[in-house]
């Protein structure tokens, strides 16, 4: 938020000491640098996935501050996201590497392949440039976010970011986008709501009934009317006003009184919460969720049970009590011999 609060700050010039105000331009400069570098990372990424016949749709980051905050160093890029086809996944893995990409450190190539069948994205990090993170779901496959990706695809335009060929989203799925993505993490960060309310305020025309119905069909209205109705409290945005039930209701009471209580990221996506449970309006995609989450094997539980290729179907039945009675004990454990010593 700190691009949006320097923005604000000349309005009180006469307030400000000399000292401060000469901070402030330092602090703009400087967020223009990062912006004008990210852009252009962007763009670079998208000629060369586009050089290699791989159809790319950026989304967050650059594209959203040029689209809905008109000034990108309001809306900084810590990362560069982008939905990739689901068929072409594997091509632009190589193609990043051969770009001088790299997973995490010690990800081998059973990690990767079991980030592919869970996460929905990878995370590649190259020195001195932004994070690329490709996205074939807008979620993990844990959470049973379950959207028509080829309807997604099929509804993107063919355009540009900077002189880059690649498909740009309508503003109805940037926006279930943004929405899933903050009800995936809890809305634990104010700039993914300032997101909603901005875009929505950048895109006034954007068709909030057609929206709501398609996000009916695919169970996840809920989420949409949670980003609508938090956008509409916390920015007064007068087109976010939702018809939001009271489960929605108290899901923003609970997302508003954290943000002013903590900035500790709560419990992640793989683990089973009231939160997620709770934005899902339909039960057969809570039931989805809850098994999925308590029975897929991650990279971690490749890493601590290695197993030979024949017999790494029992990942599946050893992650129960892995997760719930050996890591539980091993962390009560380590706490008991910390106390003694």
């Amino acid at each position: 938020m700190a691009g949006l609060v320097a923005a604000c700050l000349p309005h009180l010039a006469g307030r400000l000491s000399d000292e401060e105000q000469e901070g402030l331009a330092i602090f703009r400069e400087g967020a223009r640098l990062d912006a004008a570098c990210a852009e252009s990372q962007l763009a670079e990424l998208l000629h060369l996935l586009a050089g290699n016949g791989l159809p790319a749709m950026p989304f967050k980051g650059p594209l959203l501050a040029r689209t809905a905050y008109a000034d990108p160093t309001l809306r900084p890029a810590l990362d560069l996201d982008l939905m990739v086809h689901p068929d072409d996944v594997r091509h632009v893995l190589r193609c990043l590497e051969r770009a001088g990409f790299a997973h995490q450190l010690g990800l081998g190539p059973d990690g990767v392949a079991a980030l592919r069948r869970y996460a929905g994205e990878y995370i590649l990090f190259s020195p001195g440039r932004l994070p690329v993170e490709p996205h074939w779901r807008p979620a993990p496959h844990t959470m049973a976010f379950d959207i028509d990706i080829e309807a997604l695809w099929r509804r993107a335009v063919p355009g540009e970011f900077l002189g880059a060929p690649c498909y740009l989203p309508t503003p109805e799925d940037h926006l279930l986008l943004l929405a899933l993505h903050g009800a995936k993490e809890q809305w634990h960060k104010l700039k993914w709501i300032a997101d909603i309310a901005a875009l929505l305020t950048a895109e006034p025309r954007t068709d909030l009934d057609g929206l709501r119905g398609l996000a009916t069909e695919q169970g996840c209205r809920r989420m949409l009317d949670l980003a609508l109705l938090l956008a509409h409290r916390l920015f007064s945005v007068p087109a976010s006003s939702p018809v939001a039930d009271a489960a929605t209701a108290r899901l923003a009471d609970h997302v508003v009184a954290r943000l002013e209580r903590t900035a500790e990221p709560p419990a992640g996506p793989y683990v089973v919460t009231w939160f997620h449970w709770q934005l899902r309006e339909r039960w057969r995609d809570r039931i989805r969720y809850v098994g999925r989450t308590l029975l897929t094997p991650r990279v971690a539980h490749y890493r601590r049970l290695p197993l030979p290729p024949p017999l790494r179907w029992l990942h599946v039945p050893l992650k129960l009590p892995w997760d719930y009675v050996m890591t539980p004990a091993l962390g009560l454990a380590r706490r008991l011999v910390s106390v003694a010593k």
